[in-house]
């Protein structure tokens, strides 16, 4: 009988010891889980930032283009006097430029840019939004995009956009 309650106890201890072991092993695999959400969160927002940077470079690199630049140039603060196959190749331009602000914005808005990249693209666009050719854009255009981006342009202060 003392045989039996040895074995017994013996289980009992094995058991707490597997139980032990398999309370051990589940934070062992929720602490890696936790790193690998991290890590993943970590590619995502660097991911996010190569995409809205690549489209904003896209954006611009359309501006070398002589012709596209005399356009562009002229637009910023003779919008009115462009015709219109030149106001229409602006009003592309500008909204193909605001499009990835707006994507900026909600990437920025999901905690997926931080303020070293959102803060000098602000500050960019509200440069540019300085320009009245700009404005003129917005305003024909901006019923188009989400409210609360619109909101968002709306509230900016604009900075000063200068060529030289």
């Amino acid at each position: 009988m003392d045989s039996e309650r040895e074995n017994g106890m013996n289980w009992d201890a094995l058991g707490a010891f597997g139980e032990i072991i398999g309370a051990f092993a589940v934070v062992i695999s929720l602490a890696y889980l936790a790193t690998q959400i991290k890590t993943q969160n970590r590619e995502a927002r660097v991911a996010s930032v190569h995409d809205i940077s690549e489209a904003f470079r896209l954006g611009i690199t359309s501006f070398q283009d002589a012709q596209r630049a005399d356009v562009y140039i002229n637009a910023l603060s003779n919008f009115d006097l462009l015709s219109d196959s030149e106001r229409l190749q602006f009003i592309s331009m500008v909204q193909g430029l605001l499009r990835v602000w707006e994507e900026a914005f909600f990437q920025f808005a999901e905690d997926r840019l931080d303020n070293r990249v959102w803060d000098p693209m602000v500050a960019q666009y509200s440069d540019w939004m300085s320009s009245s050719g700009f404005q003129r854009v917005w305003e024909i255009r901006k019923h188009t995009y989400n409210p609360d981006f619109r909101k968002f342009v709306d509230e900016l202060t604009f900075g000063d956009y200068k060529l030289s």
